[in-house]
């Protein structure tokens, strides 16, 4: 039998959060290994681990240089029928309310045997090519705190950086502790499943 947890939601992170980030990375932001990793086509993480107050939060920022033009990843993002397969253990994906740039997203996930799901509080800032997530509180959720961002960055003229950043706190230890692992890895994850979508041949999530 499925349990409703909400450290699960952490897998999937993936909507529910608000960084702050800036919508251009010029090249030497990154570091010398960092460039080469994105050059090559590789996903370049910069996990953290913090305490806020009475949370403790996982995540960090991911890139990753996708072959394909900035407003083409720019409207798959904002597909929200697309963030099962763009978001890590994602199965359901709904949207709930849409007020042009500021939607409402119900997402559910699903890991083993764990399911998780919350409302997320979606807006698009289109000049920056950014969409930042918080968690609607206001509505049943499954994780105790979480903010994100994406943006898309044009890279050359055919080519994008997708950067990803979130924080979450899951809000089990004994959760954490099972999952850790898998949540780390792919809390992180989002551009390489966005490349995935968009280049063919690459795996996707």
């Amino acid at each position: 039998m499925r349990r409703r947890l909400s450290v699960t939601a952490l897998v999937l992170a993936a909507t529910c959060f608000a960084l702050g980030a800036r919508a251009q990375r010029e090249d030497g932001e990154f570091s010398v290994s960092e460039q080469r990793a994105l050059r090559s086509g590789e996903l370049v993480r910069r996990p953290v681990t913090r305490a806020e107050g009475p949370f403790r939060f996982l995540g960090g920022t991911s890139f990753m240089r996708i072959r394909a033009p900035r407003d083409r990843v720019f409207r798959e993002v904002l597909d929200t029928t697309a963030y099962t397969r763009l978001i890590p253990a994602v199965a359901e994906a709904r949207l709930v309310e849409d007020h042009g740039d500021r939607r409402v997203v119900f997402l559910r996930h699903r890991l083993a045997f764990v399911e998780a799901s919350y409302f997320a509080i979606v807006t698009i800032e289109r000049d920056a090519h950014t969409v930042r997530f918080d968690l609607d509180r206001s509505r049943p959720h499954d994780v105790r705190a979480g903010r994100g961002f994406l943006t898309v960055s044009a890279y050359h003229e055919t080519e994008s950086v997708v950067t990803w950043g979130v924080m979450a706190d899951p809000g089990s230890t004994i959760l954490s502790g099972v999952f850790g692992g898998v949540i780390s890895d792919w809390i992180l994850k989002v551009p390489w499943c966005v490349r995935g979508r968009l280049e063919p041949g690459q795996p996707g999530c």
